[in-house]
């Protein structure tokens, strides 16, 4: 522990082969579908408009630990995709890389969230399109709200300053104590008065982002994969039964971001899962995977016992159902299959951005059409399947079709 503290962050000196990786889409596609789903399932009137889903579908809501680990891949896959020393050129073909993925979705999705909802007032549509969209106010109370008719926005802002920080870090080459130090520094500063929730959330989903880069720097791959399956059920239990916020709450440390989706210090006990889940995935750090099994499934084992003692976690049904789940993730402890199974979703990872950017805008205009069926569980199912079939559809056209298009024609433009 103590030696990996003290490397410095900055590419390795040998190159790995190859950048994309199948199975890493396969579960990008996952968290997009995990987003999409917890929209469309909450127990809340919010797809038709005379119906509200059982809150079953509820027990495996994981939207928001979906998107931390969104926070996650970014960094491996910038660390994985830059390998080069810092140089004003490999900066400047970087920043172009970066702009070219973000800007065309999110123009396109705050466009349509604005054709949809058009008394949204220009300035926040502007700020939108700028990346400057927040739930909380800047300093000074500044600031632009995020489109109401897509709420997943909010953490395209987190990523371009994630990508632009980044360049930072690529440059001065820091060790990793003390960008983890200044990290926790300024996490706490959701403790000082004057409402620095802001601040200290961008500081806690740094700490997200600069693990996964630091797994594509640190980490070279060492061959078979390890148990993915227990890292995702432990991911899947973890998340509901909170240890750490139940921790904190009776400690009296309040939680500054809820209810809001922003990362919090109450939730910092999904990091370890999330990394052991893309240790797994990728086959590296066998020794580190080895400990974060024990450790996270230890987590996830405390939280349920933790919600059965003091009777408030979740429903009965949802506690045998994690019990059960928890249980299967211990058995299955030393397994290591392969990732085919994940591999084959890739084509629905190659468009996640796109489903992630477009699907609460989409479910918005299912829910408000009044002209589709509405009132039972039948009438819930064909909204939903409106709203997946919609949705991938224009996130392939955007993904598949239209960046392609300016890929190659900023490719032939004239340096």
């Amino acid at each position: 522990m103590k030696a990996w503290f003290a490397r410095t962050l900055s590419p390795p000196a040998a190159p790995e082969a190859g950048t994309r990786d199948m199975a890493l889409e396969g579960l990008r596609g996952i968290c997009a579908g995990l987003v999409l789903y917890a929209h469309a399932t909450m127990p809340y009137l919010r797809l038709d408009p005379a119906y509200v889903p059982s809150r079953r579908f509820w027990w495996f809501n994981l939207g928001s630990v979906a998107v931390l680990f969104f926070f996650v891949l970014s960094g491996y896959v910038i660390g994985l995709t830059t390998r080069s020393t810092f140089s004003g050129p490999e900066a400047r073909a970087y920043v172009g890389r970066r702009l070219l993925r973000l800007v065309p979705v999110n123009t396109a999705a705050v466009l349509l969230s604005w054709m949809l909802l058009p008394q949204v007032a220009w300035a926040t549509v502007l700020g939108n399109l700028a990346f400057l969209q927040s739930f909380k106010a800047y300093p000074f109370g500044l600031g632009v709200e995020v489109m109401p008719d897509n709420l997943n926005l909010w953490s395209l802002n987190f990523e371009a300053l994630y990508y632009a920080a980044f360049l930072g870090v690529w440059w001065l080459a820091p060790r990793i104590v003390w960008v983890v130090c200044l990290a926790a520094l300024l996490s706490a500063t959701a403790a000082l008065p004057g409402g620095h929730v802001l601040l200290s959330s961008y500081a806690l989903g740094a700490l997200y982002w600069i693990a996964g880069l630091s797994v594509a720097w640190l980490a070279p791959r060492q061959g078979r994969t390890g148990n993915w399956p227990s890292a995702m059920l432990a991911v899947v239990v973890t998340w509901p039964m909170a240890p750490l916020q139940g921790l904190l709450l009776r400690l009296h440390v309040p939680d500054a971001v809820s209810p809001l989706p922003l990362p919090s210090l109450h939730r910092l006990d999904m990091l370890p899962a999330l990394v052991w889940l893309l240790l797994a995935v990728t086959g590296r750090a066998a020794a580190w995977q080895r400990r974060l099994t024990v450790f996270c499934l230890a987590v996830a084992t405390a939280g349920l016992v933790q919600g059965l003692y003091c009777g408030d976690a979740a429903e009965p049904g949802a506690m045998t159902c994690y019990g059960l789940l928890l249980g299967f993730a211990w058995s299955i402890g030393r397994w290591k299959p392969g990732v085919s199974a994940l591999e084959r979703l890739a084509p629905l990872g190659a468009i996640s951005y796109g489903v992630y950017a477009v699907g609460f805008p989409i479910q918005w205009a299912v829910y408000r059409t009044r002209w589709l069926p509405m009132g039972d569980a039948l009438t819930y199912a064909v909204r939903a399947a409106l709203l997946v079939g919609t949705t991938l559809g224009v996130a392939w056209l955007l993904e598949r079709r239209v960046q392609p298009a300016l890929r190659r024609a900023f490719a032939r433009a004239p340096r």
